[in-house]
């Protein structure tokens, strides 16, 4: 079947040299890898590193039959922005220009945000008759308000209700629903003001096995780098955190507090909070009479690999934000992977994952000495780490691999496209797939 992938702001292999897909780049490489031709629409603005790509328009070869078409917009620096809010906006109507002429695929796989992007989905659905599915991923325009001053946030809802209404008129006039977790797609049905139905369902944020496509030579510079950062395995208890550096997002206060508590054990523990953001210099400075901590900055895919075999528990200090509440990061899938048991802040649908699972630990957002005591914890009792380490692979190989969680997704997009069109739909896999729930 043909399928476009529609997702405007997500990582290419080649950007920065990284080489981390992600989400819509890991489902169109499966559809691509069962026989489907893909199309992936997406930005010429790389958001990740905060670069264009391309001045202009363009069209790259993808996997063995399929394009990405890149339509130009004009970029941010900031996430939080008008200027952001511009760019979409740019990108949205330029995308509806290039679709008027495009032939129908049978079937659109669109992520939620943009708003622009999904609108645009529903209404070249609704005129060729193509299903359009909406993968929410953020609360979009809901999560807005939270950046306002509390006193504002009333009057910043208020303000919010075009955007609103435009969401719920496009996530309504969807085929299906699909989200990242089972309360994300709650909150789209709510939005959407229907019932759950047969096609709808939840696909966790997943995680590449990245050991199978490790490169020898990059993997042993990797290795050297944390050696000379003085990161060992068998030397101190690795805290290690990988993620943007952003004050918006992280309760960083607590980390490095505990961090600056914990330079003082007999028995070392080091934290590595390896990331770029703009809040990075900041974080440096406050933590100048950290000996135990190490800002390492951006990093490849190699080096991010090779930390999380040398780490003891991983960090996911999220603020409390009701997305986040209502979700499991993807970094959550990344230090699964490596055996890396998670402690975390949040609350919700991530920290009864981990009680459910027995694969990481909780501390509070506002108490430093919870974490300390968490580190401690694990620290000294080697049996109990192990335990965590062995469930945290298991849960990754039994709910958080992506060829496992987007391999079904494939096969709900492959049903909804053969009730579309059941002559065309399955001439890649000869028969029906079952709904898997």
């Amino acid at each position: 079947m043909n399928v476009w992938v529609v997702k405007t702001s997500e990582m290419l292999a080649t950007d920065n040299g990284n080489g981390r897909l992600l989400r819509s780049g890991l489902v169109a490489h499966l559809l691509d890898g069962r026989g489907h031709v893909v199309t992936w629409w997406m930005s010429t603005f790389d958001h990740a590193n905060r670069r264009s790509r391309t001045q202009q328009d363009a069209t790259l070869t993808f996997g063995a039959r399929g394009v990405i078409r890149m339509i130009h917009s004009p970029g941010y620096r900031e996430s939080v922005s008008l200027a952001r809010v511009r760019d979409h906006a740019i990108w949205g109507r330029a995308f509806r220009r290039a679709i008027e002429a495009a032939v129908p695929p049978d079937i659109i796989f669109c992520a939620y945000p943009t708003i622009e992007a999904a609108a645009a989905c529903i209404r070249f659905g609704r005129q060729r008759q193509v299903p359009v599915v909406i993968d929410l991923r953020d609360m979009w325009p809901d999560i807005f308000s939270e950046f306002a001053p509390a006193a504002l946030r009333p009057a910043a809802q208020w303000m919010l209700w075009p955007w609103r209404a435009r969401a719920r008129s496009a996530l309504r006039g969807a085929t299906a629903l699909f989200a990242i977790t089972d309360e994300f797609l709650s909150w789209g049905l709510r939005l959407a003001g229907r019932e759950r139905r047969e096609w709808d369902g939840a696909f966790l944020l997943a995680f590449p096995d990245g050991d199978s496509e490790a490169d020898d030579n990059a993997a042993l510079q990797a290795a050297g780098f944390w050696d000379a950062c003085g990161v060992h395995t068998g030397q101190a208890f690795n805290v290690v955190l990988v993620g943007s550096m952003t004050r918006r997002r992280f309760e960083m206060e607590t980390v490095l507090a505990a961090a600056r508590e914990l330079q003082h054990d007999a028995a070392p523990v080091k934290f590595i909070l390896a990331g770029d953001g703009d809040d990075l210099p900041l974080y440096r400075q406050q933590a100048q009479d950290c000996a135990n901590l190490i800002f390492p900055g951006w990093l490849s895919a190699p080096r991010i690999r090779e930390l999380l075999h040398r780490a003891h528990v991983g960090l996911v200090p999220y603020r409390r934000t009701p997305d986040l509440v209502m979700s499991v990061p993807n970094k959550v899938g990344e230090y699964l992977a490596a055996g890396v048991p998670v402690a975390t802040c949040l609350t919700g649908t991530l920290a009864r994952l981990l009680t459910e699972r027995d694969c990481g630990v909780l501390f509070e957002a506002a108490q430093p000495a919870s974490l300390v005591q968490l580190v401690r914890r694990l620290r000294d009792d080697q049996p109990r780490r192990l335990a965590l380490q062995a469930n945290a692979r298991r849960v990754y190989r039994e709910e958080l691999a992506a060829h496992v969680v987007y391999g079904r997704l494939v096969e709900r997009l492959e049903v909804i496209a053969g009730a579309a069109s059941p002559t065309r739909a399955f001439e890649s896999t000869g028969q029906r797939m079952r709904i898997h729930t």
